[in-house]
This record gives structure tokens, C-alpha cells and sequence, in this order.
């Protein structure tokens, strides 16, 4: 039996799965917290995701006391967008920002405004915000110019964690297409991009090499074989974002569409042709396995029905229970959860909106109210995906936190009037940074691994309530347009 490896460094903890090679079976997982973070500053030491792999990948071996020496390959996903900085030794210059950091909102529309947000779709395949990479760049280079200029190497966070275990600068298609400074179309690094922000810097050496989905990206080093206690000829794969591993652990076709219920609520499919949205609410990207993946993303997703918990002094289980006892009536209160501001659409500087109270809401409507904020968004979207000449007519998957319960996949049904699924897998990233790592170990074309490793289904939701999604989205609509309660912006 030989064994592969997946890491997942999310927002919150890293994971590590050790599976089967060939089989995908599960042999081992561990989990290891992040620091906290706190938007709409959130930044975290990349040091410390070095700390929780180290301490993830114990916890995995000492499951079912896995026998290292199978180990042949391992792969890193990570948050996507990511700002990691290095100095000319190879040190974190400062905390990495976030993929949900919105202090560079001021640079992002001053980006798309030298330009114009049609530039950078054609360019990059996606609209300028602030969580892509290149604007906080630029927030760096205008916030802190030392630091600017102690950087020597721009990565992203899964670029870090395969640079500690490699000692190489190498990052896959996917993960560069969240930088906004990489074509997906062309397959290489724009650096006339880059020179919009700085244009005296030489950025070619600056930015990790780009490779493909089964091009290897390192041999483990000498010095991480030992804190892991793993052989030195292990290979490690180029790496991608998390989301583009989940889509990996997931085994979606196309026609396939993945509402993921997390800390943020993300939307995608993956299509084999590059899909340009002239609207921006869509990322044009690259996938992890050498096809496309148009994706959106909302920044505020679980946590919200984490605060309506709060408030209803319940927990999750009770709050999942209320929402589905509450009748849906034309009355019933709305929100719009911009709680932390929006990133689909792009309103950095956005609150939640509550609209509809009166005496004849109930604790049952006020629990619906706070899972339909979050999905109200991502229909929003899925509804501009299937405009876009998009095949959405297979699968609804629900995946993430949001996942666990039933009430977000039976009110996403209730609202779309179709079936919605969920698959028989714990952590979808883990699993496809696994799909990578087997991928490179056996010289398959990574589409075939995960293919081979789909997930079963593990429950099937059919609408129970008629609503009209049609005043819903209207109200939604309304709403969602009020900036008056807005924060100042920096």
C-alpha cells in the first residue's frame, strides 16, 4: 500500500487527510486552529500555518498509527487571494492578508478606475475587488513602502506552505488566477499589470513558477522530511486554492453547481471553455485539473446564521429546527446579510440590512430570515450563471459547515423548486489536495483521480414549501441597493 497526502490550510485551521493512493480510502485526518481573525483587517502570521500542518499531520499518523514510510506524495491547498510577502532570506516580511482583508478597497477602485472593470476581464477573467491579490499590493507599496521594499518574493498562501516543504517558488493556474495579475485564457503572469502599481520594480523574478496540474512541484526538503518524519524522495504537487481543491474533492462534471456554505458562500462549476462575465460577478479561473471554473463568492455565509444563533440564545441544531417549523408567507422579514461588507456584489464597505419586522414575526421566521440572507446572494447568482449560457441543469450540491444541517439545503431547495444533494465527504479540500497528490504519484491526469474518487450522496432534499422566489429576490433586490447605513470608508 502506498499513501498520499492533502493539507488544507483554510482561513480558520489546517487540515491533513492521508488516503490511499489508489483507492482514495481514508486512513487518517487531523486538525490543528489558526488564529483568529477579524475582519474587515484580517491578516494572520504564515508562520503559523507552518505550526498547524506540523501539528495536523501528528494528529493524522497517530489515527490509526500510519506507517510513514507509504507516504509517497502530498499537496497543499490554501485560501485563495492571499497576500504573502518574503524578504530576501526567506522570512514573512509582515502578516499575510487575507483572502476576506478588505483594506485594500481603496486601491481596488483605483485599479479598476485607471482602467475600467471591462480592462481587467478581458485581462484577467474577473473584475477587480479587494481580496484579490493585487490590491493589496498595492495597499502595501501606499501603506507600508518599507515593507514594499523588503519584499522580495509576492506568493500566495498555498505558495508558502509548498515553498516551507520544497524550498521551491512554484504555484499552479488556479491559484494564480486569483492574484489578478495572471491570464487564465493565456496561461501566464501579466507583469504589465503589476507595473500599474509599481512600474520601476523588475516583477519577473518576483512570482512563483506556474505549473501544471500533474507537473510536480519539488521534492520534499531534507529539513521538513525531518519535522515530519517523512522519507526525502516524497514528492509535493504545484499546489491550488481551496476551493478549487474542494471542486477536486468533490468530483463535479460539469452541468454540476456547488453552492459551498462556509465562512464565506462561494457558487461554481467547472465548464471546459473559458466563460468571460461582463458584469463581474463572476470569476473567470482556471481549475485545478486543466479545465475553467467560473466561480462567485459572498463574504458572509455560516457566521450568519452563527450570530442569529446568538441572538436566539439556541443552538445551531434548535436554529436549524426553527427555521424549518417557520410557514412562509409573503410577510416574513428580509435580510441581507453584508455584515462584514460584500464582495459579490462589490460593497467593501456594506452592513447587514433587516427589513420587514412587525408583530407577527416569530422566533421560527426570524431563523428562516437568517439562512435565506445567505442564499438569496448566492441565487442571485446562480441565476446570472445560467445567463451566461452556462450548463446548470445536473446536480445542486450543497457542501461546507452549511452542509451538516438541514436547513440550509432544504431551504435552498425550497427556494430553487429543485432537488439539492449532499455528498458523503467531510472535508471536500482536504480530499482534492489528496486527488492532487495521488494525481502526481501515479501519473494520471488529475480529472480521472477525482473522477475515480467521487463521493457518494449522502442525502437528497426535495422542495416541501412553495415560495415566490420571484418577490423574495424583488425585495432582496431593494435592499440590498441601500447604502446609507454604509461604514466611512478609509
Amino acid at each position: 500500500m502506498s499513501l498520499v497526502v492533502g493539507i488544507d490550510s483554510s482561513t480558520q485551521s489546517c487540515t491533513v487527510e492521508i488516503r490511499d493512493q489508489i483507492s482514495g480510502e481514508l486512513i487518517g485526518r487531523g486538525q490543528a486552529p489558526h488564529p483568529a481573525t477579524h475582519p474587515p483587517i484580517s491578516e494572520q502570521n504564515p508562520i503559523a500555518w507552518w505550526d498547524a500542518l506540523v501539528l495536523a499531520f501528528d494528529e493524522a499518523c497517530k489515527q490509526k498509527i500510519v506507517n510513514k514510510n507509504l507516504i509517497t506524495a502530498l499537496a497543499v491547498d490554501s485560501q485563495c487571494h492571499g497576500l504573502v510577502t518574503l524578504d530576501i532570506n526567506c522570512n514573512p516580511v509582515r502578516p499575510a492578508k487575507l483572502w476576506n482583508d478588505t483594506s485594500s478597497a481603496k486601491q481596488s477602485e483605483e485599479l479598476v478606475a485607471n482602467k475600467s472593470s471591462a480592462f481587467w476581464i478581458d485581462s484577467v477573467g474577473s473584475n477587480l475587488g479587494p481580496s484579490f491579490t493585487i490590491t493589496k499590493i498595492a495597499w502595501l507599496r501606499e501603506n507600508e513602502p518599507e515593507n514594499f521594499e523588503k519584499t522580495k518574493k509576492f506568493l500566495l498562501p498555498h505558495d508558502y506552505l509548498t515553498f516551507r516543504l520544497t524550498g521551491n517558488f512554484v504555484t499552479d493556474r488556479a491559484g494564480a488566477s486569483c492574484t489578478g495579475y495572471y491570464s487564465p485564457q493565456k496561461s501566464k503572469w501579466n507583469f504589465d499589470l503589476l507595473s500599474l502599481v509599481d512600474k520601476d520594480r523588475n516583477w519577473t523574478n518576483q512570482l512563483p513558477v506556474v505549473k501544471n496540474p500533474n507537473e510536480i512541484g519539488g521534492v520534499i526538503t531534507s529539513e521538513a522530511a525531518k519535522v515530519l518524519g517523512l522519507s526525502d524522495s516524497v514528492i509535493v504537487g504545484p499546489g491550488t486554492g481551496d476551493q478549487f481543491a474542494s471542486s477536486l474533492g468533490l468530483g463535479i462534471s460539469e452541468g454540476d453547481v456547488v453552492f459551498g456554505l462556509g465562512t464565506s458562500g462561494v457558487i461554481f462549476t467547472v465548464t471546459n471553455t473559458h466563460i468571460t462575465d461582463k458584469l463581474g460577478w463572476f470569476n473567470g479561473m482556471a481549475d485545478a485539473s486543466g479545465r475553467f471554473m467560473p466561480i462567485a463568492v459572498t463574504l458572509n455565509a455560516t457566521k450568519i446564521t452563527d450570530w442569529a444563533a446568538r441572538i436566539l440564545n439556541c443552538d445551531l441544531h434548535e436554529l436549524d429546527k426553527l427555521a424549518l417549523d417557520s410557514e412562509v408567507k409573503s410577510n416574513n422579514m428580509t435580510l441581507v446579510s453584508y455584515f462584514d461588507g460584500e464582495r459579490t456584489p462589490n460593497y467593501p464597505y456594506a452592513r447587514g440590512v433587516l427589513a420587514g419586522i412587525d408583530n407577527d414575526q416569530s422566533r421560527e421566521n426570524f431563523a428562516r430570515m437568517s439562512y435565506e440572507g445567505v442564499l438569496l446572494g448566492l441565487i442571485k447568482a446562480f441565476k446570472h450563471l445560467t445567463n451566461l449560457g452556462i450548463t446548470t441543469n445536473k446536480r445542486i450540491i450543497v457542501t461546507g459547515g452549511g452542509a451538516r444541517g438541514s436547513a440550509y439545503p432544504q431551504i435552498l431547495s425550497d427556494l430553487l423548486g429543485r432537488e439539492v444533494i449532499t455528498l458523503d465527504v467531510e472535508e471536500s479540500s482536504a480530499r482534492g489536495a489528496c486527488v492532487l497528490a495521488a494525481a502526481i504519484a501515479t501519473k494520471t491526469p488529475v480529472a480521472d483521480v477525482a473522477y475515480k474518487w467521487s463521493p457518494k450522496e449522502k442525502s437528497i432534499f426535495k422542495p416541501k414549501q412553495k415560495v415566490d422566489l420571484a418577490l423574495l429576490l424583488q425585495k432582496y433586490e431593494k435592499l440590498s441597493n441601500f447604502r446609507e447605513m454604509d461604514r466611512v470608508s478609509n
